[in-house]
């Protein structure tokens, strides 16, 4: 029986277009971003982000590198923010929902210059860390999927057992190590919507 759900935020609870930020950075005069950054496998600059390694002036002035003369650190910010889609506040509805009826865990890869940016949305609609029982941002913890001491970190902290555990993710990659940890899964496919996989606040899995 499900009591602890664990949801991936980018692409399962808000949507994301890698695309957008792909064109922002490519109008800005790179020409290799697919190169430098891949929604499967990070490398280098934007996983030092990710862990927090890096603090976020240090990200502008080495992306500053690959981009015309004169780039400002807003234009850079607004082009690595272009991936950030929205969310539907259906979203928000269905969690506060789900919370009644389970304990709800965020367990994201993100970073500090898009954590600003989603948090202060998602705050004109409920106040985003109480949506959840817990939030960890890898660049808070320093850590990020598929790492499996991330998942266990999170798993541990609040004594939760892992046959009464459900992750939710759209990466297959970051459901294959969480299997390998021993939780439960569920891989959203792309164009499935999480709002789907509940009903009155009940899981109801295909």
């Amino acid at each position: 029986m499900i009591k602890n759900i664990i949801f991936d935020f980018g692409g399962v609870i808000y949507n994301i277009d890698h695309s957008l930020s792909k064109k922002a950075f490519e109008d800005l005069g790179v020409n290799n971003f697919e190169q430098l950054y891949g929604h499967q496998v990070q490398t280098g600059l934007f996983e030092q982000l990710e862990r927090g390694e890096i603090n976020e002036q240090d990200f502008r002035k080495a992306i500053a590198k690959f981009l015309d003369k004169g780039s400002t650190a807003e234009q850079i910010d607004r082009a690595w923010c272009a991936l950030l889609v929205g969310f539907d506040s259906k979203i928000i509805d269905l969690l506060l929902e789900i919370r009644k009826n389970y304990r709800i865990y965020l367990l994201s890869n993100t970073n500090i210059i898009h954590a600003r940016q989603f948090i202060a949305e998602i705050n004109k609609y409920s106040d985003f860390l109480s949506l959840f029982d817990d939030v960890w941002l890898s660049h808070e913890k320093q850590m990020r999927k598929p790492e499996k001491d991330f998942y266990l970190g999170l798993i541990n902290e609040h004594e939760m057992e892992l046959e009464e555990t459900l992750f939710i993710d759209d990466l297959d990659i970051n459901i294959v190590a969480a299997k390998k940890v021993g939780i439960q899964t569920y891989y959203l496919s792309n164009g499935q919507s999480v709002i789907n996989l509940f009903k009155d606040g009940q899981l109801i899995l295909p």
